[in-house]
């Protein structure tokens, strides 16, 4: 008799089940009076021509084709949400003007798919947009550790780490092998303290030849794209420190080191002082109450998180502290787009709070 592996849903297919559920029984309309707040940020990372052969690709989420960001900017409209810039949504927070809901477009860290795909889309719409830059990316200084081990796993039939007091021995033949490897180093790696992340990703890099520059050159925009936006009405720059560090596990002074500097090498290169921010990684484990203070200090008008919601009139006090909603790889459908705007997912994860800035 064959050996049968046990498949338990992933979390990703139990939130689209439920997700489906809402949708179809229209049972979130029951709430989205209540839910909907007034505006929602959208965070974008890659936008890519087409959908990758299925296979191994674990940051598949931080990617939407062209063809569902140009559906998406058509459902937003057609749902009678204006599109603005974030200086906009600003002055609609704080000058308390609902009249009508609003969306912004931001993308995060300043790959080439930014300008090359999802440009044209937004010129194609006439509709603005933000673009949060590590510096360190364009530079070709930045260690994208998540993508070298993406990399380390694609090339690897079997890997042999050991690291944080921790032996990693996996067979990464098969794509399942090789996502569950994924997953429990990247966790791991997370939870480290920055010095020691690094630095185990560069001992595998060294092992396994994975050439981290390689992978950030190849990745990022050029500075000359980047001007190129910039002189767009379309673009706003905003900052998003030098190296992508989590500024929760920096030091007071190495997290304003990061910002100024990324904000003084926008403003060298582009001649941009930027006024919008947007915290690496994003989460509760990365950013808190410390860092929304800094970044508030340093001059920052807006700054935005990862943590999931819409914006709620309340946000008007805590605009160093903005959610955002993932335009994500799993989740390209105009259906979930229609429920993520309704906030009714997002009220049932932040337990009906309409701030949460803890």
């Amino acid at each position: 008799m064959r050996n049968l592996r046990l498949e338990v849903p992933s979390k990703g297919t139990l939130l689209r089940s439920a997700l489906e559920a809402m949708y179809y029984t229209q049972t979130y309309r029951l709430l989205e009076s209540h839910c909907s707040g007034v505006g929602a940020i959208f965070t974008l990372h890659h936008v890519v021509p087409e959908c990758k052969p299925v296979g191994f690709n674990p940051n598949r989420i931080l990617e939407i084709t062209s063809e569902f960001l140009d559906r998406t900017i058509q459902q937003v409209r057609s749902l009678n949400y204006d599109i603005v810039s974030l200086d906009e949504a600003r002055r609609r927070l704080v000058e308390k003007d609902f009249e009508r809901k609003f969306v912004c477009f931001t993308l995060d860290d300043g790959y080439d798919d930014n300008y090359l795909n999802a440009y044209p889309i937004f010129k194609k719409h006439n509709a603005p947009f933000t673009i949060y830059i590590a510096t360190g990316l364009l530079d070709g200084t930045a260690v994208l550790w998540w993508r070298c081990l993406e990399q380390l796993l694609l090339k690897e039939k079997k890997v042999d780490l050991e690291f944080a007091g921790r032996e990693f021995r996996f067979s990464t033949v098969s794509t399942w092998e090789k996502y569950k490897a994924y997953h429990q180093i990247y966790w791991t790696l997370r939870q480290l303290p920055l010095e020691n992340l690094y630095s185990e990703v560069q001992k595998f890099n060294d092992k396994y030849g994975i050439d981290s520059s390689d992978l950030c050159r190849k990745a990022a925009m050029s500075w000359d794209m980047l001007k190129e936006m910039s002189e767009s009405r379309l673009a706003t720059i905003g900052g998003h420190t030098v190296n992508h560090f989590a500024l929760s596990k920096l030091s007071p002074e190495q997290v304003r080191d990061e910002d100024l500097s990324c904000r003084e090498i926008l403003a060298n290169r582009l001649g941009i002082k930027p006024k919008h921010f947007a915290y690496p990684y994003g989460d509760k484990t990365s950013a808190g109450t410390r860092e929304f203070k800094i970044i508030k200090e340093i001059g920052y008008e807006t700054a935005t998180t990862t943590r999931k919601g819409v914006l709620f009139p309340e946000h008007a006090q805590h605009l160093q502290a903005l959610p955002r909603i993932s335009l994500n790889g799993d989740y390209q459908k105009n259906r979930y787009i229609r429920l993520f705007l309704s906030g009714v997912p997002f009220a049932f994860l932040n337990q009906f709070r309409h701030i949460d800035v803890n």
